[in-house]
């Protein structure tokens, strides 16, 4: 017959007093994930040295039928505006960066290059960020 654990003794820790859960080390792969996120959201990197990145990374699979344009700062009221034109957003629209991560649409402050979809009802559904480099490519 196997007796149950005891119950957790605590830890003496001098500057603490009395600790039941000590801390768990945290591993270096989310430690260095963690710093790197934060840099990134401190110090943008300048554009020439992501042109220069934008030859050696490889390239995203947009879907065939998204077109290309520029687009405005979101408003925030629904619609955004691409290549002068006032596009309706989707109740579900998505916002991905250069990185192919999911931003908020309020974070976008300036005009960038964008590939875009739209759904069955002519609202704007995804919306791609793309450096300069990958929209003259797009392009051609």
């Amino acid at each position: 017959m196997r007796i149950p654990d005891a119950a957790p003794r605590p830890i003496w820790n001098w500057r603490q007093g009395l600790v039941y859960n000590p801390p768990m080390p945290l591993p270096a792969p989310l430690v260095a994930s963690i710093v790197s996120a934060i840099i990134e959201t401190v110090a943008p990197s300048p554009d020439a040295s992501s042109l220069r990145y934008d030859t050696y990374v490889a390239r995203r699979v947009l879907p065939p039928e998204a077109k290309v344009g520029i687009m405005l700062p979101p408003a925030g009221n629904g619609w955004i505006v691409i290549d002068d034109q006032s596009l309706r957003l989707s109740p579900v629209a998505q916002f991905r960066n250069r990185n192919n991560r999911i931003v908020m649409s309020m974070t976008l402050r300036q005009s960038s290059n964008v590939v875009y979809i739209n759904d069955n009802y002519g609202n704007v559904h995804r919306v791609w960020l793309i450096g300069q480099a990958e929209a003259d490519s797009l392009k051609n």
